[in-house]
């Protein structure tokens, strides 16, 4: 029974899939047709809604430059289901429930390493952006025009991150209230300190360049300080993680000589607690190994 009506559910996946992907076919076809006659943007058929995503998951996907659309969900949620699906007749329902549970924490675990790796270009490229904004203020340039210009030299990584600033300079906006917005978005401490010297300079007045001077070599300071941090706890990683595996290779290495000295954990009650006792103290040493080892600077 249970066969039967995964096999149907199955079925109806299949045949729904096809039919999106004829009716965006059509769509395509259709906004080809339009735009070869001329009718503008207006008469385009497919066009992409981004969702709006809570609140304490908006900054990680603002960070890893990831966007919520109705088509990725969409496209996500069919994965999900026909891979459950064909866990649920390959292994059974407890399979379909782990795999339904495992796919969303490796979809964020890659968000988490992404936005990760893009945040920590941003910050290496971001000195020598806050030195051309300083060097094209020098010349005559206004800070929203140096912010604006300096984008066509800089690394990409700064240019997808800068971008909606400079277009809401070009809209109007205040210098201050645009990169505000973007550190409020990104929470990546280096850009809300570039917002706050902004913002005060703005307030308070004085000499821009002198400020931006002082937070490009604070910035540098602070990646140079950060380099010899990982440097200096990567022999520390290593002695951790010869720890963790440590007790691993020698119960190995003991049921491999003696293969019944694991009959009292497996048959008797008290090796039963005896062993759990000893998955969750390895576990809780693993845990605080990895919580000693974390870089957070």
């Amino acid at each position: 029974m249970l066969s039967g009506v995964a096999f149907l559910l199955l079925a109806a996946m299949i045949l729904s899939g096809i039919g999106r992907v004829l009716l965006a076919e059509r769509g395509r076809q259709r906004a080809e047709i339009d735009r070869r006659l001329g009718l503008g943007p207006a008469a385009v058929v497919h066009r992409r809604v981004v969702l709006s995503v809570p609140d304490r998951v908006a900054p990680l996907l603002v960070q890893a430059q990831v966007e919520v659309t109705a088509r990725a969900l969409g496209m996500i949620g069919s994965v999900l289901a026909l891979s459950a699906l064909f866990a649920l007749l390959a292994a059974g329902p407890v399979a379909a429930v782990i795999v339904i549970a495992a796919m969303p924490l490796a979809l964020l675990g890659w968000v988490r390493r992404r936005a990760q790796r893009r945040v920590e270009a941003l910050i290496e490229a971001l000195p020598y952006y806050i030195d051309a904004v300083r060097q094209l203020q020098a010349v005559g340039n206004s800070l929203a025009q140096a912010l604006e210009r300096a984008l066509s030299d800089a690394p990409a990584i700064v240019r997808d991150y800068i971008a909606p600033v400079a277009r809401r300079l070009e809209l109007g906006a205040p210098v201050a209230d645009a990169m505000q917005m973007l550190a409020e978005r990104l929470r990546v401490p280096e850009i809300s300190m570039l917002a706050a010297a902004i913002r005060t300079n703005m307030r308070y007045g004085g000499s821009i360049s002198a400020v931006l001077l002082n937070l490009s070599s604070i910035l540098r300071e602070r990646i140079r300080i950060k380099r010899e941090l990982k440097a200096a706890i990567s022999e520390a990683k290593i002695s951790g993680r010869v720890l963790i595996v440590m007790p691993l290779v020698a119960m190995a290495a003991l049921v491999a000589m003696n293969p019944a000295y694991v009959d009292f954990f497996v048959h008797d009650p008290r090796g039963h607690r005896l062993a759990v006792v000893a998955v969750v103290l390895q576990g809780l040493g693993m845990l605080v190994m990895r919580r000693v080892m974390r870089l957070a600077f």
